[in-house]
């Protein structure tokens, strides 16, 4: 580790306090950045980055309180551990310290060999709370990657014809997507949307993809998927969650459409001639009930017909929230405004068009064209 690793910020507006504490520090080879005042102290404390803060309490200005709440307000300084320095030693300006986030309280009094034992614990700690966090956030990009590799690209399947558009709110997103070849000219599309956001959903969505890919056969219909899917998620990863997913399965051979809604967003079908309009089929939600049933139904289509698949995320959470059912008329526009665009661009306009790209949420939009 540098030495930086170890920079400790000395705040006191007394010099011969500042000195003494730098003194007693130094021997044990920490650097000492000083500061007189909290303001200098909030600046010091971005710039130089230190493991710990000793804290006067008692200064002109910005007291210690202050500062120290000011430094747990800002996300840049809100980790680093502060120990409050004090004459007083009475109970309630302890509770105060606490209170605003001190993780220690030392009386200037105190013998030099505490105040460099409680130092030392104290920098101990903050070391390994910054090894956790990077090991945290190691492990989290290590599953975004390996969720994200499941991901289908349209360049993987051409014969599928579809175009997607995947942003996920957090490292692990809880939307997802896949694509099947069932055998020549016949494709099963899935969006689908797992409850929550932790690292659970994680774990959702390759067992989907284990389980689309065996049950999405000539040997099973669109709603015997489903339901087998559903009875093995609803026992497994699911216990304790579900999703909501929008099935599609085209055959390109015989122009017909099957699709099926679990709880998700109607699709959208714009054909080629004609208005768009949304196609719905609701079925129960995916996990939540081991023995539900599901049921589909079938459509024509014809070459250059499009299905928008999406997930919430998409009209719910743009700059002004809403709801899908006060959407509907404003996605059915603007995908009716963009249908002359090309396939590989058409899913991100209607994204950008909606201001879905800053959405609070995961936003997986998944078009597929006849």
């Amino acid at each position: 580790m540098s030495d930086s690793t170890y920079t400790v910020l000395v705040v006191d507006d007394s010099a011969t306090n500042r000195s003494y504490l730098k003194y007693i520090l130094e021997e044990d080879g920490y650097r000492i950045v000083q500061a007189a005042n909290g303001e200098t102290c909030i600046a010091a404390a971005k710039a130089e980055k230190p493991i710990l803060i000793l804290l006067d309490v008692v200064m002109p200005g910005i007291d210690g309180y202050e500062t120290l709440a000011r430094l747990k307000e800002d996300g840049g300084t809100a980790r680093t551990p502060v120990i409050m320095l004090t004459s007083l030693d009475d109970q309630e300006s302890k509770l105060k310290a606490f209170e605003l986030g001190a993780v220690d309280y030392i009386v200037k009094s105190s013998n030099p060999l505490e105040v460099r034992a409680r130092v030392r614990v104290h920098v101990r700690l903050a070391l390994a709370n910054e090894e956790l966090i990077k090991a945290r956030r190691e492990s989290i990009m290590q599953i975004a990657q390996a969720q994200r590799s499941l991901l289908l690209r349209p360049r993987d399947l051409p014969a599928a014809r579809f175009a997607v558009y995947y942003r996920s709110l957090h490292e692990a997103g809880g939307d997802f997507y896949d694509v099947v070849p069932v055998s020549d000219d016949i494709h099963f599309y899935l969006i689908a949307d797992v409850a929550g956001h932790d690292l659970g959903t994680s774990y959702v969505t390759p067992a989907v993809k284990v389980l689309l890919k065996q049950f999405a056969t000539p040997a099973y219909s669109v709603e015997e998927t489903m339901a087998l899917m559903n009875g093995i998620l609803s026992r497994t990863v699911c216990a304790d969650n579900y999703l909501t997913a929008f099935a599609l399965r085209l055959n390109r051979r015989s122009r017909k459409a099957v699709f099926l809604a679990a709880g998700h967003p109607a699709a959208l079908y714009l054909p080629v001639k004609g208005e768009p309009r949304f196609i719905e089929c609701e079925n129960p939600l995916i996990g939540m009930i081991e023995e539900s049933t599901y049921h589909s139904e079938t459509m024509d289509a014809e070459p250059g017909d499009r299905f928008v698949l999406y997930t919430d995320g998409l009209v719910e959470c743009g700059p002004a929230p809403t709801v899908w059912a006060d959407s509907k008329a404003s996605l059915l526009t603007i995908a009716d405004k963009l249908r002359a665009l090309p396939l590989d661009e058409y899913a991100e306009a209607i994204v950008l068009a909606l201001g879905a790209d800053k959405a609070k949420d995961d936003v997986a939009v998944l078009v597929v064209e006849v």
